[in-house]
């Protein structure tokens, strides 16, 4: 029991899992709207997985015909494409629905809000970091002008993230951090940051089509 508990893989899912019962538990949101924006996240952790070994495999495809354990070991570089790739993907299926449909964009942001305080939760509960301090500073901050204020009706989403983006970064400054034993740098962060908002401003103002349905 103590190696799977001490397990990386252990803590990041046992991290994910208590985001997402704290957020369903904790918001207002209709059920319908909670199962429907859980569902989204789900399919893009799947996409994500899918992604990462996919990756894996075409960047290091000798070393893990030469150690086939190899597949489960992760670059930083890896999980970045994987993750950009993803948001791209995800940004191409539900991008123009985050400005039509404010609810579902504003629990969607709830939910990564939260399960991102459950991850830096347990950093700090592990590592006792004044950077991971500051970091669930920063998101019980986002989570609380989500849940109490009428943040997302007077702010552009657009902002929101860059917002949030440039505080993120200034915490990190140049270290890495870790979300759910991934390590991504401050470079990748940014880039996430800017990819995303770049592609809802581009929904926004038309330049990107709309996927019909």
């Amino acid at each position: 029991m103590e190696n799977i508990i001490s397990n990386p893989m252990f803590s990041a899912v046992v991290s994910l899992l208590v985001g997402i019962l704290l957020w369903y538990g904790l918001t207002d949101e209709s059920a319908s709207v909670k199962k429907s924006v859980v569902s989204v996240f789900m399919d893009s952790v799947f996409y994500f997985v899918v992604a990462l070994f996919g990756i894996n495999a075409v960047l290091n495809i000798s070393e893990i015909i030469q150690v086939p354990y190899r597949i489960l070991l992760f670059s930083s570089n890896v999980v970045w494409i994987a993750s950009l790739g993803v948001l791209i993907y995800g940004s191409y299926l539900y991008g123009d629905r985050l400005w039509e449909n404010k609810e579902k964009a504003k629990s969607a942001a709830k939910l990564l809000t939260t399960i991102g305080l459950a991850n830096h939760a347990y950093m700090y509960y592990r590592y006792a970091s004044v950077a991971t301090l500051l970091l669930i500073v920063l998101f019980v901050s986002l989570l609380a002008l989500l849940t109490f204020t009428n943040l997302t009706q007077k702010v552009p989403p657009v902002w929101i993230v860059l917002g949030f983006g440039a505080l993120h970064l200034l915490i990190m400054g140049t270290r890495a951090v870790i979300y759910f034993n991934f390590v991504f740098t401050p470079l990748a962060i940014l880039s996430l940051f800017i990819v995303f908002s770049g592609l809802l401003l581009g929904y926004k103002r038309g330049i990107l089509p709309s996927r019909q349905n």
